[in-house]
């Protein structure tokens, strides 16, 4: 269900705001989000330590680009 989830996302952003990109952050220890943000086409960018929920945890930043549509 995570795939269509984030399929239905993406198609919202697209017709919504018409980006170029988009970008996210997951921590880094969430080995099943990364799954689906890779099969949703959604590409590692580089890892950064952030402060969080009592704790500091090492993320990943991921880009998806948009295809043209043109």
């Amino acid at each position: 269900m995570g795939l269509g989830f984030m399929q239905f996302g993406i198609e919202f952003a697209k017709e919504k705001y018409c980006p170029k990109t988009l970008t996210l952050a997951v921590a880094a220890f969430n080995e099943r989000a990364i799954k689906v943000y890779k099969k949703a086409g959604f590409a590692a960018l580089n890892t950064f330590m952030q402060a969080t929920n009592g704790g500091r945890f090492e993320f990943l930043k991921m880009k998806y680009i948009i295809p043209s549509t043109k």
